[in-house]
């Protein structure tokens, strides 16, 4: 949930009702058909590195190029399909889902009725998937990071892509689907950003708050933070954003942003939430001594529950 430079992949997520795994999908076919329109040498590499194994054939700029999404089969639903005169490719796309060989097996049966010359299938997951003892395989199988680095890496000169492509990596680093060079920087991040989740604990009870005792420290693989008396209301940082404190409220409908004539600090909703935001650099977090620091969180703690107070809608 970030509140500065959020993509627009990751803004549309928010009020995108289908599953990650077709959503993904369908955004990267976005991409894809928007690198063939525009920059198409880029998008034909990008479809070969994805679709051909040991440079057996490739997608050249003069083809008939169509990139879709849920082709109906016989057979089922392939999530992509890459389509010319004489090449037919299923992808199977997968997030954290597990990967069925029986999906394979049905989309090579459903390619032989196929007229193309060059049919395969193609396995795109987030985790590596271990074939070994496996009798069916894909054509070929790649992981979401390559996809991340041959992005990253394209010499993409239209200003739109170049946009859309960087949206798309920063999505895809949101997801946790793309591998970065681990800096120096570990060595005192990690501690740093403890002393601040301890900062903020301390800051919470300082402001007259209870920690909500049946789960009180909420660690997920995207955030960490403290549930505020209640399990609806949080209060950390996220890993993709530690830039800025967050409160956040879980239960949107059962507040009104009208009773609140002017928010103190930044406030931002979704489909399902409200949350007040700290931007730490703004307030010039990193050059006060730890006790302003300290201050800084704590009156931010006790305003954002205060006005999350008059924004709370009364029980009938």
């Amino acid at each position: 949930m970030k509140y500065q430079n959020e993509n627009i992949f990751s803004a549309l997520a928010k009020y995108n009702a289908a599953k990650d795994e077709n959503y993904l999908t369908e955004a990267f076919v976005f991409i894809i058909n928007s690198l063939l329109r525009r920059d198409c040498s880029v998008g034909c590499e990008i479809l070969t590195k994805i679709c051909v194994e040991n440079n057996e054939f490739t997608f050249d700029v003069d083809e008939d190029i169509a990139v879709t999404t849920q082709e109906t089969t016989e057979q089922g639903r392939p999530d992509i399909k890459v389509a010319t005169p004489d090449k037919l490719i299923y992808v199977e796309v997968k997030h954290d889902s597990p990967y069925y060989p029986g999906q394979v097996s049905r989309y090579r049966k459903a390619l032989q009725s196929s007229n193309a010359t060059i049919k395969h299938v193609v396995l795109l997951t987030r985790f590596a998937v271990d074939f070994t003892q496996l009798k069916i395989k894909p054509y070929k199988h790649v992981q979401w990071f390559e996809v991340y680095n041959w992005l990253e890496s394209a010499r993409i000169r239209d200003p739109i892509n170049v946009y859309l492509v960087e949206s798309f990596n920063s999505f895809l680093e949101e997801k946790q689907m793309s591998i970065q060079k681990v800096g120096w920087e570990y060595i005192n991040g990690v501690p740093a950003m403890m002393n601040l989740l301890n900062m903020i604990e301390v800051a919470i009870q300082n402001a007259g708050l209870q920690l909500y005792q049946s789960y009180p420290r909420a660690v997920a693989l995207e955030s960490r933070g403290f549930y505020i008396e209640t399990n609806k209301v949080w209060c950390g940082i996220y890993y993709n954003d530690p830039l800025n404190v967050v409160f956040y409220l879980y239960e949107k409908t059962k507040y009104d942003k009208k009773r609140l004539k002017e928010p103190t600090y930044r406030m931002s909703e979704d489909r399902w939430s409200i949350s007040l935001w700290l931007p730490l650099e703004e307030y010039h977090f990193f050059s006060l001594n730890k006790d302003e620091q300290l201050e800084l969180i704590t009156k931010f703690v006790k305003t954002a529950n205060t006005e999350a107070k008059q924004m709370k809608i009364p029980d009938k």
